[in-house]
């Protein structure tokens, strides 16, 4: 709200122009519901016309300075994390039983994949070009 104040401000004058057409509405009162409805409609204008407004010149910012509020990712770390998380549940039982049929189904394809390439080093020998 510090950095973008008159969001709130448009949203909050919708409303009230909102229940002024209803009140209008509720009395019958056809002209105080059509300027409260027409007032809605431009509020929500200037709503959102302030939202775009604050975004352009969000992205000119960072893209003159080349700065951005967004912190780096180790990726690493996360990776790490989330094996030791999966091994500690693993370790005390804590999986789903589809979480275990995705693990067997993640050993199945390593195991077929090492047997495959095993079966390809073994097999496929060089054969010597003949000579000329």
């Amino acid at each position: 709200m510090k950095e973008e104040p008159l969001v709130p401000l448009g949203v909050g004058l919708t409303v009230c122009a909102l229940l002024y057409a209803a009140w209008g509405l509720h009395y019958k009162n056809i002209q105080q519901a059509q300027r409260g409805m027409r007032g809605r409609v431009i509020m929500q204008g200037l709503t959102v016309c302030a939202l775009v407004g604050y975004g352009v010149f969000k992205t000119k910012d960072t893209s003159q300075t080349g700065q951005t509020n967004m912190r780096p990712i180790n990726w690493d770390k996360l990776e790490r994390e989330a094996q030791e998380a999966e091994a500690l549940d693993l370790a005390k039982g804590n999986v789903s039983p589809a979480m275990e049929k995705l693990i067997a189904q993640a050993k199945r394809e390593r195991e077929e994949k090492a047997k495959s390439v095993i079966a390809k080093s073994i097999f496929v020998q060089e054969v010597p070009e003949p000579k000329k």
